[in-house]
């Protein structure tokens, strides 16, 4: 309810006295008066009195106390009439009284906005009836806003293409509101709607980006963290050959570029604006080769390439650059790899870029020393290690011999490769361990939690005696720990608690490590799954859920450590949800005395490898 507990309290307490005392002065009164005064000014209603209501807020549910009225027979209530004030738009039918007893209440996501309102009651007997002008009179205030989602999570915008905006955000509370979003940054939101966009002009970087809105309304500022993703999509933009100059190619001499980076939203195909009648271009990788025995007269030719993805086509004039020379047959020299130091995980494969190197083609490439794991392309020089590899943590410099025709030319220390100990980053944990209860508070710290059933209860001590909510656990150590508890009590249950919008995109080998036991009931009685969806929305029922396997925590009295592997769904965004369901059984007849276990997650935690 929305009102004062302790003013509803003393008011039923004076009501319950005030309705005694006219009782018996009904009473005296008729059996006393004389014969010729009208009983029905005695037995119709009046003195109708409410309490007064406070902390109404907008959309949220109300219910009066129930009001004293003088009547010798059961009284009938009814609203006959409202108005509003103040801001406030009367709506017929949106607050409601029990006949029967004149409580009056609003349920929640009512439309009615901020406001005074007044509402006329007609109170009926076997005698008669009355109306009572302004007999209830309560101020409806502006309600803050809470629950602002952007559905879904994950939106793409197309840089530089009109008309590109997010999805209006959906939240509760009162309106007009205005939306505005936290730092700077090159995205824009509109204040009226909560749709986000990028100007025309905007040279942003293709990419996920999180975003953080602040919305502002009659009742304050609400800030929501990190509450949409914006993808990024963007034509290919920064097209890079490394070297963009192909020197002293000998007529029919073969050569081949190497592959060009590119910026944008892949993928991406290539093609040659002008191919001079002899170059060619891979349409996936962008890799442009001139055929053995080509045609083409001495002269510099340079290539404008066109890289195309669902976006549209940018030219990219002069991308590359090939010199055509008199035949002669050169050394190999000048060889390099444009990014020459790595650092790799322990066991993780590799691949170097492929150097560039000055001389007569054909050129083959091979290792001083693989250093016992190292591989080369003898063809291209790239330089790899396969996935698996034994090579011990340090640092490898390679030395690379390169051959052609004219001879063999030993280029050292030409690439590092550290290799070291691969250490999983944290992703996300619970944040449980600085949160304490609070009243009306779940204190899940990174957590969400739904009930599909009953509503969650705290008790007086802030402890939640149904559903899910912040107390202290065991740990693995049968140590006192902060954690969440599920308590369903002896009651049919099905409550969520959950990790939304877990990014490993940038990872591999993901995990979770969690910690947990149950308690009490029966396991055919109860049920705690573990599950994981990529396209949740903010609904559980709407989302495809996968279950994930792990070892049974019932029946223990403190927490077990388990770990849960996730490298299935590495590269994605997945939201991982604890369900605990409790049904009855036909063994039980009913009866539901088997329903109660209490389930306690002490950790809970998902890391990886970054990429």
């Amino acid at each position: 309810m929305n009102y004062s507990n302790d003013c509803k309290n003393k008011w039923r307490f004076g009501s319950k006295w005030l309705a005694v005392a006219f009782a018996l002065l009904s009473v005296i009164a008729y059996s006393c008066d004389d014969e010729s005064d009208s009983a029905e000014d005695v037995l119709a209603p009046s003195g109708l009195r409410y309490a007064s209501v406070t902390e109404v807020y907008e959309g949220k549910a109300m219910e009066t106390a129930q009001p004293v009225v003088f009547s010798d027979s059961q009284p009938i209530f009814e609203i006959v009439e409202g108005a509003a004030e103040d801001g406030g738009v009367y709506v017929e039918g949106v607050f409601t009284i029990k006949d029967s007893t004149g409580v009056i209440s609003l349920t929640n996501d009512n439309k009615l906005v901020a406001g005074l309102y007044k509402l006329n009651v007609k109170v009926s007997n076997k005698v008669g009836e009355k109306v009572f002008p302004e007999a209830v009179e309560l101020r409806i205030l502006p309600s803050t806003i809470e629950g602002l989602q952007y559905a879904p999570y994950v939106q793409t915008i197309v840089r530089g293409a009109e008309g590109q905006k997010t999805s209006k955000p959906l939240f509760k509370g009162s309106q007009p509101a205005t939306f505005s979003l936290e730092g700077e940054s090159d995205f824009t939101i509109s204040a009226e709607t909560g749709e986000i966009s990028l100007a025309l002009d905007s040279d942003i970087e293709a990419g996920n980006y999180k975003l953080s809105v602040n919305v502002s309304n009659a009742a304050g500022v609400a800030e929501f963290k990190e509450v949409i993703m914006v993808k990024v999509e963007t034509k290919a933009y920064n097209l890079v050959y490394s070297p963009q100059e192909y020197l002293d190619v000998q007529q029919l001499q073969a050569k081949q570029s190497a592959q060009p980076t590119v910026a944008g939203t892949g993928p991406f195909t290539f093609a040659l604006k002008d191919d001079f009648g002899s170059f060619t271009i891979d349409e996936n990788t962008g890799v442009i080769s001139l055929p053995e025995n080509h045609p083409l007269d001495i002269n510099t030719y340079n290539l404008t390439v066109v890289a195309t993805n669902a976006h549209g086509s940018t030219e990219f004039a002069n991308a590359a650059s090939f010199q055509i020379v008199e035949i002669k047959a050169v050394l190999p020299s000048d060889l390099q790899y444009s990014k020459s130091a790595y650092v790799v995980n322990e066991s993780f494969a590799f691949q170097s870029v492929q150097p560039t190197v000055v001389g007569t083609t054909p050129i083959t490439y091979a290792l001083v020393d693989n250093k016992g794991a190292f591989a080369i392309d003898q063809n291209t020089g790239v330089i790899s290690l396969a996935e698996g590899n034994s090579l011990a943590i340090g640092e490898y410099t390679l030395s690379v011999k390169a051959t052609n025709i004219k001879g063999e030319v030993t280029f050292t220390d030409v690439i590092t490769v550290t290799i070291q100990v691969p250490t999983p980053e944290v992703v996300f944990e619970d944040g449980w361990d600085e949160v304490s209860p609070k009243a009306g508070e779940k204190g899940l710290g990174n957590m969400k939690e739904v009930s599909l059933l009953s509503d969650p209860v705290q008790a007086t001590n802030f402890k939640w005696d149904y559903g899910w909510g912040n107390w202290s656990v065991m740990d693995v150590d049968n140590l006192s720990a902060r954690g969440a508890i599920m308590i369903s009590k002896k009651a049919e249950n099905d409550d969520w608690l959950y990790a939304e919008n877990v990014d490993l995109t940038n990872f591999v080998n993901s995990q979770l490590d969690f910690a947990a036991y149950s308690r009490y009931g029966t396991n055919s009685n109860n049920t705690l799954e573990l599950m994981i969806s990529t396209n949740f929305a903010g609904d559980v029922e709407t989302a495809n859920w996968d279950n994930l396997d792990f070892t049974s925590v019932h029946n223990f009295t403190f927490a077990q450590a388990r770990m849960v592997d996730l490298s299935a769904y590495d590269g994605q965004v997945v939201t991982i949800a604890f369900r605990h369901k409790s049904f009855l059984i036909e063994a039980d007849n009913g009866d539901p005395k088997n329903l109660s276990r209490t389930t306690y997650v002490q950790d809970f935690k998902v890391s990886g490898l970054r990429k």
